[in-house]
C-alpha cells in the first residue's frame, strides 16, 4: 500500500520539502541538533536501492526513516536509544505507530515504525519474526543501529567502518536479517557509502537522490493531519502541556474568526498554532515539569524554542506567513519580546492574534508550579500586558469580552497525552 498523496495537485504543499524540515524537529537531544533521522534515511535507501525495490515501497522507506523515533519523546529516552543495545526499545516504537495514525499521509507507516527494533528470531512485543516482520521495519532496524554503531566508537569514520560491519555480522540471523546484513556490505564497499554519513551536506545530498521519491503535493487537509500529528508529539512532553497548541489553536481560530480573516487564513492559523511550540522539542522534560520558577539559565533555554521553531519551518516553501505567525508568538508590540525583539510595524495581526492566544492559554491550564487560573486573574494579566505594550489591545478586548466561549475552549480541545 503507497501513503495516500497526489502528484501535480496545486495549490499544496511539496511532500518532501516539508517532511525534511519537520523531521529535524525530531532530531533534538541533550548535545543539540543530532542529524540521527536524516542518516538513518540514507542508510536505508541505499538498502532498499540495492534490495531492488519499487519507486512506491523507497517512497514509504524513506519517510518512515525521517519519522522512525517521532515516539521518543524525551530527551532522556532518546540519549537510552543511543546505546547499541537498548533494554526497552520498544515502547517509542508503538507509541510513534500512535502519533502517525493521525495523518492520512502517514498512517500507513504505522506498522513499519511499530516494528523497527524487532528481532529477526523472535520474541517481539509484535509477536512477529523473520520474513513476517515488515521489511521496511527491518530495513530501518538495520539502518539505525548502524548510526547509532558508528556514534559509539572513536576515530575516522573509515576506521570504525569494519568494526562495526563485523558486529552487525555477528548479530545477523539472531537481530537483524541476514540478507539486509549481506546487502548493506554490498552497497557499503564504496568509501563514499560512509563519507556521506559524516557529511555536513547530507540534507542536500538526501535532497538530490530522494527528490524524485517525494516530489509530490499534499492539499490543507492532509498539512492539518501532519501539524496534528507533530503537535501531540510536541505535547505529549509533559503532562501539563498535554493539549496546549491544541487549545492555542482552538482559541486563534476563533480570535481570527472574529477578526474577519478568510477562511484560508484560518486554515494558515490552525497549522501555526499547531506547530507554534515546534522548538519546545529542544527543552528538556526537566524544565517543561519543573515545580517552580525557571532560573536564569532555564528560561534562556526555554526562550530558544521559538527561534528553533522560526528556523525549522524557514525552507518550507509557502510557509512563510505560518512561519511567522507560529515563531512571533513571544514578540512584543513594544519590541521587547524574543527572540527577534520585532516591533509592533513588523507583527502582522496573525502575529498578534497567536502571541494572545498562547498566553490566554497559559493562564487557563495548568501549570507544574500553579493550577489555572480563574477569570479575574486571567482577566487582570491580560489587561497588564496591554498597558504594559506586550499584547494588541483589540485582539485581547475580544478574548476577554467572549470570555465565557473562549474559556470552554479549554474542555473542547483533544485530549491527545499518549505519556504513560
Amino acid at each position: 500500500m503507497d501513503m495516500e498523496v497526489e502528484e501535480g495537485l496545486t495549490p499544496g504543499f511539496n511532500l518532501g520539502n516539508l517532511l525534511a524540515a519537520l523531521s529535524t524537529a525530531l532530531d533534538f537531544t541533550y548535545h543539540g541538533l543530532a542529524g540521527h533521522h536524516r542518516r538513518v534515511a540514507h542508510v536505508a535507501l541505499e538498502i532498499g536501492r540495492g534490495l531492488g525495490l519499487a519507486a512506491t515501497d523507497l517512497r514509504q522507506l524513506y519517510c518512515a526513516a525521517l519519522l522512525h523515533d517521532i515516539g521518543a519523546i524525551t530527551l532522556r529516552e532518546k540519549a537510552d536509544l543511543a546505546a547499541f543495545e537498548v533494554e526497552n526499545a520498544f515502547e517509542h516504537c508503538i507509541r510513534g505507530r500512535d502519533f502517525v495514525s493521525d495523518s492520512a499521509v502517514f498512517a500507513v507507516l504505522g506498522d513499519v515504525i511499530a516494528t523497527h527494533h524487532d528481532r529477526w528470531s523472535g520474541t517481539n512485543p509484535s509477536g512477529l519474526a523473520r520474513e513476517a516482520i515488515p521489511l521496511a521495519g527491518r530495513i530501518l532496524h538495520l539502518a539505525d543501529r548502524v548510526d547509532v554503531g558508528l556514534e559509539g566508537r572513536a576515530g575516522d569514520i573509515l576506521s570504525r567502518r569494519e568494526p562495526l560491519l563485523g558486529r552487525l555480522r555477528e548479530l545477523a540471523g539472531r537481530i537483524f536479517d541476514p540478507e539486509l546484513v549481506a546487502v548493506l556490505e554490498d552497497v557499503s564497499v564504496r568509501e563514499s557509502f560512509w563519507f556521506d554519513l559524516d557529511a555536513d551536506f547530507l540534507p542536500e545530498l538526501l535532497e538530490t537522490r530522494a527528490g524524485d521519491l517525494l516530489n509530490v503535493t499534499i492539499g490543507p487537509e492532509e498539512l492539518l493531519g501532519i501539524a496534528r500529528m507533530f503537535s501531540r508529539v510536541i505535547d505529549s512532553r509533559s503532562t501539563f502541556t498535554y493539549r496546549h497548541s491544541a487549545l492555542v489553536a482552538r482559541t486563534a481560530v476563533q480570535l481570527a474568526s472574529r477578526l474577519g480573516f478568510s477562511e484560508a487564513e484560518k486554515r494558515r492559523m490552525r497549522v501555526a498554532a499547531l506547530l507554534h511550540d515546534l522548538g519546545k522539542l529542544s527543552v528538556p522534560e526537566e524544565i517543561l515539569e519543573k515545580p517552580g520558577k525557571l532560573d536564569s539559565a532555564e528560561y534562556n533555554v526555554v526562550k530558544r524554542h521559538t527561534y528553533y521553531t522560526y528556523h525549522i519551518l524557514r525552507p518550507i516553501e509557502g510557509f512563510e506567513t505560518i512561519r511567522e505567525w507560529a515563531a512571533y508568538h513571544h514578540e512584543r508590540l513594544d519590541g521587547r519580546g524574543y527572540p527577534f525583539g520585532i516591533a509592533a510595524s513588523g507583527l502582522s495581526p496573525g502575529a498578534r492574534v497567536m502571541a494572545a492566544a498562547d498566553i490566554f492559554a497559559a493562564l487557563i491550564e495548568d501549570r507544574p508550579y500553579r493550577a489555572g487560573m480563574q477569570r479575574e486573574q486571567v482577566t487582570g494579566i491580560i489587561q497588564q500586558q496591554v498597558r504594559a505594550g506586550a499584547l494588541d489591545g483589540d485582539v485581547a478586548g475580544l478574548l476577554l469580552r467572549d470570555y465565557a466561549d473562549f474559556a470552554a475552549l479549554k474542555d473542547a480541545a483533544p485530549e491527545f497525552s499518549t505519556r504513560k
